[in-house]
């Protein structure tokens, strides 16, 4: 948790970790968040409808130092959301009462509705696509400039058509250089193929959140701003 919030980057650090140290369950504890019940002794739960299951979880009394269960919202979505927006959260989980838990599959009855936030960046080169993008442009490299000079904020893969594909392609070829324009260090799996351009293209994306690193979270690709020089980039 940061700030009373769930931290991704953080627990990135405790992810696929059987047999953490010490230090790091001091550094970073984690809470396990019991939002449903599968089984109740010898009973199976699973067709039984949500609220039912809700209600079997309720009567548990699972608060404890290192476990919790979530509070419910029936019927306050609208509100639910506004308030999670206001708190820098991530977003909430719809779930239709009266649906069964279905295994093994992402289920219609529950949607997850994040809050994304909007940026200007520079893009500063990109790699190459593979698979069905081959031949093509896989992911833009972009950047916001800062006191340093150009800063590294992550690359963005999604939100493209065929003909934006092919725009880009035909904006950025004239601009290719030798050099990466970013000041600081990019990551060796991205730099490692990349095709670097003159700072001069400017895009929107969509987002979920800053990482820890100074990274766009989940970006996702909305246009072209030649509207905006690339001076005129601020971190929003």
């Amino acid at each position: 948790m940061s700030e009373g919030r769930s931290d991704f980057g953080l627990l990135q650090s405790r992810m696929h970790v059987a047999r953490p140290s010490p230090s790091l369950v001091r550094s970073t504890p984690v809470t396990l968040v019991v939002f449903d019940v599968l089984h109740a002794g010898d009973s199976s739960l699973l067709d039984a409808p949500l609220e039912d299951r809700r209600a079997v979880l309720d009567g548990l009394d699972l608060e404890g130092g290192c476990w919790s269960v979530p509070p419910t919202f029936p019927g306050a979505a609208r509100a639910l959301h506004a308030a999670t927006e206001q708190q820098g959260l991530e977003g909430v989980v719809l779930k239709r009462l009266g649906s069964r838990y279905e295994p093994g599959r992402r289920s219609d009855c529950w949607l997850k509705v994040k809050h994304l936030r909007r940026q200007s960046a520079v893009v500063g080169g990109w790699k190459p696509g593979e698979g069905g993008r081959a031949g093509r442009i896989g992911s833009l490299l972009l950047g916001v400039p800062d006191a340093g000079g150009l800063a590294y904020v992550g690359h963005v893969g999604t939100g493209f058509s065929a003909a934006v594909l092919r725009l880009l392609g035909d904006r950025l070829a004239p601009l290719r250089r030798g050099t990466p324009p970013f000041a600081g260090e990019v990551p060796r799996e991205h730099a490692r193929s990349a095709a670097w351009v003159e700072p001069e293209l400017v895009c929107d994306v969509a987002f979920t959140a800053w990482t820890r690193e100074g990274r766009l979270r989940h970006p996702s690709f909305k246009g072209l701003r030649d509207d905006l020089d690339p001076g005129e980039v601020v971190r929003e």
